[in-house]
């Protein structure tokens, strides 16, 4: 039967507009599909790191973002005693650079233009199912009609609902649970994003992120290992107690938020998720792509994506039957976040509890090159398992 285009993307989020750029840039078909109208919302911290602007480089909407985004020029961590450390944003060239934030309301969407300004088709329309046959996925059902693809992306983001409907449950892993809101007429605010280990639950953090010179994205959240019980009731109520510490009360005053806060999910299972079958795979969130220390996921969705077209297109060119070319798929997101992602794991363990953090906040205001490590590893350009060393540690026990 006739295709519908070579690859369905199903979700125009960062991964999937990502994904679905470098696909159609390779010279394939592609169409990108989203239940939702452009621009819409979507819960987030909203940050951007040097690895995510690299992608968007690539993608040619970089020079919209700065233009829309906050520049953030320096991160600032706070112990859970209150004492606090901070360093400038740096590049993996360990160079000094920029982050940026910038609200997924506008972001998305720039995103989204560029994927179609590089060739992809965009279709609005709410996927309900994903077409098998002969073992293998061959498109989707998006407004009670069938779409037929040689290959289908799922950048459904947190939601597991379409691959449970086909049959793809995936058992409990590790989640993050957070509630974000937006203050609006604030203070005039520093180029600095602020990690808050103090007045949350650990393992999780606070954080302000500055959205202009005169607002931010405030929120808590917190990270529940599979099979565990959640350290409080929901995210909007770590985030209310969140509301109460000093430094924040410094930053809102008075002011409430401009919007209802509203909590979000995080999946951070990509080390036991599916990543592909025959004919299907997943990227960015959907492949559980979220750093479990930060909770940032915009730079492993383009990433993600960047890495899935350059899978797919390749796979296409050489015509590997659809379970070879599943298997090749996962081997490769695995071989370029495995080891990134059990390092952060086993990161997070030792270092979130609350005497470790206030020792390693103390030891790196003595000592750059641990400061310079902690920035590193929060930003994801550097092996977190360098944080287990035998002098990062020896400077912490020393504190």
């Amino acid at each position: 039967m006739p295709l519908d285009a070579e690859i369905i993307v199903v979700g125009a989020g960062p991964a999937g507009s990502a994904t679905a750029f470098f696909l159609a840039q390779a010279g394939h078909q592609v169409l990108l599909l989203d239940r939702a109208d452009f621009p819409r919302d979507k819960t987030c911290g909203d940050g951007l790191s040097p690895r995510a602007l690299r992608v968007l480089g690539l993608m040619g909407v970089l020079p919209a973002v700065e233009a829309a985004g906050m520049p953030i020029e320096t991160l600032r961590l706070f112990s859970p005693n209150g004492e606090s450390v901070g360093a400038p944003i740096l590049g993996p060239d360990n160079q000094p650079t920029r982050a940026r934030v910038l609200p997924r309301y506008r972001l998305d969407d720039i995103i989204r233009c560029g994927a179609l300004e590089g060739g992809a088709r965009f279709r609005h329309g709410a996927v309900s199912a994903l077409m098998q046959e002969d073992g293998r996925f061959t498109g989707v059902t998006v407004d009670g009609v069938n779409l037929r693809a040689q290959a289908v992306v799922v950048a459904t983001g947190a939601s597991s609902a379409l691959l449970e409907r086909a049959g793809l449950t995936r058992g409990a892993g590790d989640l993050g649970r957070a509630a974000r809101a937006y203050f609006e007429g604030l203070q005039p605010l520093p180029r600095e994003v602020a990690f808050h280990f103090d007045s949350v639950p650990l393992p999780g953090y606070g954080w302000i992120f500055p959205t202009s010179p005169t607002s931010a994205n405030i929120g808590a959240g917190y990270f529940v290992k599979a099979g565990r019980v959640a350290p409080q009731a929901s995210p909007q109520h770590a985030m209310r107690e969140f509301l109460k510490n000093r430094h924040v009360v410094d930053v809102i005053g008075r002011h409430e938020p401009a919007d209802s806060p509203k909590g979000y999910p995080l999946r951070t299972d990509f080390l036991t998720a599916r990543l592909a079958a025959p004919g299907l795979y997943m990227v960015g969130e959907a492949a559980g792509l979220v750093n479990p220390l930060t909770g940032e996921g915009i730079d492993f969705a383009l990433e993600s994506g960047e890495l899935a077209a350059e899978l797919i297109a390749t796979d296409l060119r050489f015509g590997r039957a659809p379970i070879d070319s599943a298997a090749v798929f996962a081997r490769g997101l695995r071989a370029r976040f495995g080891a990134f992602f059990a390092g952060i794991g086993w990161v997070r363990d030792l270092y979130f509890q609350p005497w470790v953090l206030n020792r390693f906040v103390r030891a790196a205001q003595k000592h750059d090159e641990l400061k310079l490590l902690l920035l590193q590893i929060a930003l994801g350009n550097t092996d977190p398992r360098r944080a287990l060393r035998p002098g990062p540690l020896l400077r912490l026990a020393l504190g």
